[in-house]
């Protein structure tokens, strides 16, 4: 016999009753369209006890890594705080993230929830100020996207972005929510020092006496402000509880009862990512490529390493060796065999020994083929060349190859910049000067998936083939890696500019190619 179903009137009731006490329940209350898995569960559970310890005054630490795009930042920076000054409106704030409008976007959405109707049957007694307010004046209380106040009681939420000061103010919650903005600066010695400086010389000082601190990552270095953290629990230092999940599991995973979560191969939420979409988001598709296996241990494993060797496999390369050779191709021939490949435009990236870098360095350039799918490495061309030499080193590889663009790498220098500025002038070649400011080991993680998902094809039968293939294996640790550096700049290029330029026939006539 089916059990009578409880009254629409006592339904709600219930729902209140556990939308005030449990985490999950209040965020399927407020947000009932949020898709929740056995991983938003627990991580809500846990967040349940991390509340009651900082009640408590326990001083509770939590770490946090997980894929991007799983719902953890909903959980943990939106729905968490005002969850906690709904049971405890004289609570202390202090939410940060990596810049200050990303920490005032998630202050404004906190306020969202705490003004919406369905928070105030939660909670009637936690309400904001009703309009902007920046200074005290009176009896007002505070409300602006940097810091709000609940209307009679002590709580108060401010947020900061990574670096920022927060004068005079404590907290009984600290929480940062991936405080390092990309890879870019994940892999940047200096703003790794400083967001350490910065946790350990001020946020830290602003904990409250039994306060928790919570940080919630995407890990990108082994070396990152997480990384500290469990390095000093290893040394002893303060001990976090860290909550970790790859997007697919690589063993078989278990609660703290033993109850098995999920087995290995399983993705993190399937709901959200299937196995099939997270593998294409790893390896890519036919018409994309996937982020390589890096970007996926690091960023989706939370399993960072450190950067060095094994960027370029040779086993990753594809190979296409031509019955004959492009430039032994007549004019017509070669154009027909690169319409056979696909070849929209043809771009050259010249890496030199110009401005800052060493005398005893090559000059490299190479030239590059770009299909809407499909990278082809055409030629690779170095010589250790002074600047005369260089600039006619750069018409011939033009008059050989005829590219749409030729990009030169100045050296960042007044001596490079001016030296590119006398190739405009003296060759009759269409040279755009580039400028890489950012470290070459980061550079070549950006190119490396596109390598690995088999989107770039080397033309082989060259003398400089097996060279080429050699200094990338050992990247950054080649002796002389020239060669490799015009490749990223030319993928670089390739993949940010995308391949929109076609082939014309007029173009190729004039060009005699």
């Amino acid at each position: 016999m089916q059990r009578p179903s409880l009254p629409l009137a006592v339904r709600e009731i219930v729902k209140r009753k556990l939308a005030r006490v449990n985490l999950l329940d209040f965020i399927m209350y407020t947000k009932p369209d949020y898709l929740a898995g056995w991983f938003q569960q627990l991580l809500c559970r846990r967040m349940d006890r991390f509340l009651q310890r900082v009640v408590n005054k326990e001083g509770p630490r939590m770490l946090v890594f997980a894929p991007p795009r799983h719902g953890k930042t909903e959980i943990v920076s939106r729905r968490f705080p005002a969850y906690c000054l709904g049971r405890y409106p004289d609570m202390a704030f202090i939410g940060t993230s990596w810049g200050n409008d990303l920490a005032s976007s998630i202050n404004r959405d906190v306020q969202r929830v705490i003004c919406s109707e369905e928070y105030g049957e939660l909670f009637p007694d936690t309400n904001l100020w009703g309009k902007n307010i920046r200074t005290v004046a009176d009896g007002s209380y505070l409300r602006n996207s940097d810091i709000f106040e609940v209307v009679n009681h002590r709580g108060v939420y401010k947020s900061a972005g990574r670096g920022g000061g927060i004068p005079g103010r404590g907290g009984d919650i600290i929480l940062m929510d991936d405080v390092v903005k990309d890879n870019e600066e994940a892999f940047s010695e200096t703003v790794r020092a400083s967001t350490w400086d910065w946790y350990v010389n001020d946020l830290y000082t602003r904990k409250m006496p039994g306060a928790g601190i919570l940080l919630i990552i995407t890990r990108r270095h082994e070396f990152d402000i997480a990384g500290h953290l469990l390095d000093n629990m290893k040394k002893g230092g303060e001990q976090w509880e860290v909550i970790s999940f790859p997007a697919v599991a690589e063993h078989d995973e278990f609660d703290e009862d033993g109850t098995l979560l999920r087995k290995e191969g399983d993705p993190l939420h399937k709901e959200r990512y299937s196995l099939k979409e997270l593998m294409e988001i790893k390896i890519g598709t036919a018409d994309e490529p996937g982020v390589g296996s890096k970007v996926w241990a690091s960023l989706y494993q939370q399993r960072p390493s450190a950067a060095e060797g094994n960027l370029f496999k040779r086993e990753w390369w594809k190979f296409l060796r031509p019955i004959k050779q492009p430039i032994e191709m007549g004019p017509s021939e070669r154009r027909a065999y690169f319409r056979e490949l696909g070849i929209l435009r043809i771009i050259q990236r010249w890496d030199t020994a110009l401005g800052e870098k060493k005398q005893d360095d090559y000059t490299s350039c190479v030239t590059l083929g770009i299909a809407r799918n499909r990278y082809y490495i055409i030629d690779v061309w170095k010589g250790k060349l002074q600047f005369p030499d260089v600039k006619r080193a750069v018409q011939q590889q033009f008059d050989k190859w005829h590219p749409q663009k030729v990009y030169v790498e100045g050296g960042g220098s007044a001596s490079g910049k001016a030296t590119v500025q006398a190739m405009k002038r003296e060759c009759t070649v269409p040279i755009f000067e580039t400028i890489t400011s950012t470290d070459k080991v980061l550079r070549a993680d950006t190119v490396s998936p596109a390598v690995e998902s088999g989107f770039v094809t080397i033309l082989e039968g060259g003398e400089w083939c097996a060279g080429f293939v050699d200094n990338c294996a050992n990247f950054p640790n080649a002796q002389h890696d020239d060669d490799v550096d015009a490749f990223i700049g030319a993928m670089e290029t390739a993949m940010t500019k995308g391949a929109g330029m076609h082939i014309s026939d007029d173009f190729l006539a004039a060009i005699g190619a």
